[in-house]
């Protein structure tokens, strides 16, 4: 895969030096056109008409139909968040921009079905999929999604505020329009464009933790031919957090171009250029446990607290050092076309080109006992992640002769997406003249292309080596030395992957408005097609190249809305769409075919209001969300892997799992094994147990085809289940001489297989603006989230049936039979297929959404007497307890308290206040203003799960318009 070159900071700098030529030329092109008088503009069908926006109102949206259509019609929420809310909460990116969006989730701990470790320090850090390095992933109505669109094209990087003139919230699935990948929702948001009004605005703000950042954005005219009109935006900004060493730097700038080169044609040319740095990105602490590999068992980590350093502060030390990085380069282009074929028929031709580099480097590891330089090893206290429930695996103790072990990696991540889209729109009347059989209509037809082309390389600490520090020892981590003062050892080139996905959608959108405009219906359909191709070279422990390419996968989508007008000011609506996700990863079942789609249906009515010409409007709405083939894999599940040899009895090593009076024996120490000895007896004698030279280790093995060995398995089996709960030992050690379907669970042969699981999620939301006057807004939005898994999933018929001490009939608490009897697991336990999923996630949430979530936001501004011009606003949100720990980890390990119940924990609720006060004044006859926000002005610094709040900060701004 070839990519174009990136521009650099050159880009940026002529940019900036461009910026007076303009202004010149503005001079120049106002002066010419002082005397004209304004025409009249009529906007194409694919622009938003955002003429009656005022303030925190806007009248129309593009999301809901790809065409500019009033928000009150369109039968489906939308929220829009508009470029004065923006400056008036002080959003510097389009992550904080949503912080007021209630339902919106930009920070989660917990994700059914999705692997958590994914910011820097892995399964160190608490934060789920929010912490992704593109800074688009967030959750709403309680699904992920990462589907934030630039004016209907993909993107995922960040995103300053500068160059957002709108943002559109739109709620449920929206395949039709925006194909793959969203089933809570779409974030969509309008980059600025120009105008052939001049004007430039200045600004610089300084704050707390460091936060020093200039913009500037400014448009106009450019000459007199074609309408032509440029902006250029751009922002440099330098901040901290609330935590140790961590700092971020980035450079943001904008051109874009329109003109009209016929009086029915708009030619829009717009770019981005970015550059970002973070250091000091990794873990603040580590997971407490040394009592397993947490390396290679890394989610059994998911049970454990952090390691709380003695006189340091857990909320604000960073263990990890100065040596952690990201950085994080990117571009977009785009450039598009709106065309008038004849009246009423218009075409829209689109071409998005980006790319974004990640580079970064990151260290992780754990705690482990008895190993490495004696001289580092020390005490440190287990923490299980909540001490009041404890848990079946381990409880709060003392571990000696522990130290911390350690690799590097660095990272690097190329991704390059091409998208076009073409979309024709034909208006046209049914009976005009008729007011109640007459029709307004409106139908688009589309295709969209895009093609996705992602390259990451992975450099490490090599496989089975590690570094090594003291972990008591509170000094920094640092690359290149471990905690003896030695050099780290060296890293190696591991892989290279690289990977190619597409997609195509054809689209049909039908809009109607009928029964004297009374009723407005949408519906439409799409087909989408989607392939993927992978390559991957590894370098390192054992040289290999592997390609793969997923066959296609073809789908089809519908959506139907209507919206009924009882009143002026009162509209009730209806609504069913779909979404999906193609499997992009080449995930397969458990008999090794790839998985199919995950699909989701919702079903939505609602109510939309517009009161007082406008001064009240609002929607509330009531969903329904269904989901099927949720992909989850049970490292312990049976497959058709066929593995096992029919050929030959079934044979376990008993070596952990003998009675300890048996010569060599040994097992887990709840006593079933030693009460079975009896039946130990009687195998031995029958020589169905018998021990077996295995690779010059001598051992215990047990003939289950055997009677009598089979005897004895199943008393262990029964005691345990029964009178002797408990660790019985492990019975599922694989060597050359065993047989014993091990070989055939989830993860083996290098690939997990999964399940599919349904889900649901169901509740209502509300989006509400209260404008009495000019000077006054007022806006609240609610959610109320309920998520629930409906089925766990459904396992594979295993065909050896005879196997009935297989590792998915273990009577163990964490996985097995999970504490659960026999027939409680498998209505018929001859077949797995009947496996009930009991304990598995059914009628479990097994997600972090609160169930409840309000935001609001006032802002009043004075308009005489002695305060004109300050505007004061103060806002806030406020959510409920969360569910930060599920009990089940992302390999299907679960982890039970004392009494075999799941561990379910949840965090206390939250409440943020943020305030702002702004003065707007007059300065050398422009306009000027001074803006302070402070948020978190309760000062929270608790800690919610296992995430701290950030506590106070504030920041001022200065700005000037001329």
């Amino acid at each position: 895969m070839t990519y174009p070159a990136l521009p650099r900071r050159a880009f940026a700098l002529a940019s900036l030096l461009f910026v007076p030529l303009l202004s010149a030329q503005v001079t120049t092109s106002e002066a010419a056109n002082s005397d004209v008088e304004d025409d009249v503009i009529e906007l194409n069908p694919f622009t938003v008409d955002s003429t009656l926006d005022k303030g925190y109102r806007a009248t129309n949206s593009i999301s809901g139909s790809r065409i500019s259509t009033a928000i009150k019609e369109i039968p489906m929420p939308i929220e829009v968040i508009t470029e004065d809310f923006l400056k008036d909460v002080g959003a510097t990116d389009l992550r904080q921009s949503l912080r007021y969006s209630a339902g919106v989730v930009l920070q989660s701990q917990n994700t059914q079905g999705v692997n958590s470790f994914y910011g820097p320090g892995g399964v160190n850090n608490p934060e789920s999929v929010t912490a992704d390095k593109n800074q688009t992933t967030i959750k709403l109505r309680g699904y992920v999604t990462d589907v934030v669109l630039r004016d209907g094209f993909r993107r995922q990087s960040a995103t300053d505020s500068i160059n957002i003139g709108r943002i559109e919230v739109v709620r449920g699935p929206a395949a039709l329009l925006y194909g793959i990948g969203n089933f809570g929702g779409i974030v969509n948001y309008m980059p600025k464009t120009p105008s052939t009004e001049a004007s430039t605005d200045l600004a610089v703000s300084v704050g707390t933790d460091g936060f020093l950042r200039g913009t500037f954005d400014t448009t106009g005219p450019l000459g007199e031919r074609w309408d032509a009109a440029y902006r250029v935006s751009g922002a440099a900004q330098k901040t901290g957090n609330y935590t140790e060493l961590y700092d971020e730097d980035h450079i943001f700038v904008a051109p874009s171009f329109s003109f009209k080169p016929t009086e029915k044609t708009d030619v829009l040319v717009d770019l981005e250029y970015g550059e970002q740095t973070e250091t000091g990105v990794g873990f603040l602490s580590v997971r407490a446990r040394s009592d397993i590999n947490g390396v290679d068992q890394a989610d059994r980590l998911q049970s454990s607290g952090f390691v709380q350093f003695a006189g340091k502060d857990p909320r604000t030390f960073r263990w990890s050092g100065p040596d952690t990085y990201r950085e994080t380069e990117q571009y977009n282009v785009r450039f598009q076309v709106s065309q008038e074929i004849f009246e009423n028929l218009n075409l829209l031709a689109g071409y998005n080109t980006s790319q974004v580099i990640y580079n970064g480097r990151d260290v992780n590891g754990a705690m482990e006992q008895n190993i490495g330089p004696v001289a580092l090893r020390d005490t440190i206290r287990v923490v299980p992640i909540d001490s009041a429930n404890g848990s079946s695996e381990f409880i709060e103790t003392e571990t000696p002769n522990t130290i911390f072990k350690y690799n590097w990696a660095d990272n690097y991540e190329q991704a390059q997406r091409e998208q076009a889209r073409v979309e024709l729109n034909y208006q046209f009347d049914i009976l005009e003249d008729s007011k109640w059989l007459g029709i307004d209509s409106s139908l688009l037809v589309g295709r969209s292309y895009e093609k996705a082309e992602k390259l990451t390389r992975l450099t490490r600490t090599r496989d089975t080596f590690f570094n090594y520090k003291n972990p008591t020892d509170t000094s920094y981590i640092r690359f290149g030395t471990q905690g003896d003062g030695t050099a780290d050892v060296d890293m190696v080139r591991i892989n290279h992957i690289d990977s190619t996905g597409r997609n195509t959608g054809d689209y049909a959108v039908y809009q109607g408005k009928l029964l004297d405009n009374r009723l407005s219906i949408v519906a439409g359909m799409r087909r989408d097609r989607n392939d993927f191709g992978v390559e991957q070279d590894t370098f390192y422990p054992t040289m290999d190249s592997t390609s793969s390419r997923r066959p296609v996968q073809k789908e089809d989508t519908s959506q139907f809305g209507a919206t009924f007008r009882l009143l002026p000011q009162v509209s009730i609506y209806g609504l069913k769409s779909e979404g999906l996700q193609p499997n992009f990863d080449g995930l397969r079942d458990a008999s090794g075919d790839p998985l199919g789609p995950v699909s989701a249906r919702s079903e939505e009515i609602g109510l939309k209001v517009d009161f007082m010409d406008g001064k009240i409007s609002g929607t509330i709405s009531s969903f329904k969300i269904e989901r099927k083939g949720v992909p989850f894999g049970q490292w312990w599940m049976p497959t058709l892997k066929g593995n096992f040899d029919t050929s030959r009895p079934i044979i376990y090593n008993v070596g952990n799992f003998s009675p300890a009076s048996a010569p060599g024996g040994s097992n887990g120490g709840n006593g079933a094994a030693d009460a079975a000895i009896a039946e130990w007896n009687a195998g031995v004698s029958s020589g169905a147990i018998y021990q077996h030279d295995e690779g010059g280790t001598t051992s215990w093995y047990v003939n289950a085809s055997e009677a009598t060995g089979a005897a004895y398995l199943d008393q262990v089996f029964n005691l345990t289940k029964t009178t002797m709960p408990g660790w019985a030992g492990w019975l599922y050690t694989e060597d050359g001489h065993t047989n014993n379907s091990f070989n055939d669970i989830g993860n083996a042969d290098g690939w997990q297989a999964y399940v599919q699981q349904e889900d649901e999620s169901k509740g209502w939301d509300a989006q509400i603006l209260f404008t009495p006057t000019d000077n006054f807004q007022f806006l609240v939005s609610y959610a109320h989230v309920e998520r629930e898994i409906t089925n766990p999933g459904r396992f594979v018929d295993y065909p050896v049936p005879d196997n009935r001490w297989a590792v998915w009939y273990f009577p163990d608490g964490n996985w097995g039979l999970t504490g659960y009897s026999l027939d409680e697991v498998y209505t018929d336990p001859t077949r797995t297929s009947t496996w009930t999923g009991i304990g598995w996630g059914a009628g479990e949430s097994r997600d972090d959404t609160p169930d409840h979530a309000i935001s609001s936001w006032a802002n009043y501004s004075f308009n005489d007497g002695p305060l004109a011009g300050l505007s004061i606003g103060l806002g806030g949100q406020w959510e409920s307890e969360r569910e930060y720990f599920s009990g089940i980890t992302v390999a299907g390990q679960k982890q039970t308290d004392g009494n075999g119940d799941l561990i379910v924990l949840k965090h206390k609720s939250r409440l943020n206040l943020d305030l702002m006060a702004r003065y707007e004044f007059s300065l050398r006859d422009h306009d000027a203003y001074v803006q302070l926000n402070i948020n978190n002005l309760l000062n929270d610094e608790d800690l919610y799960g296992l995430i701290y709040a950030p506590g106070m900060s504030g920041r001022m701004e200065f700005g000037y318009r001329f």
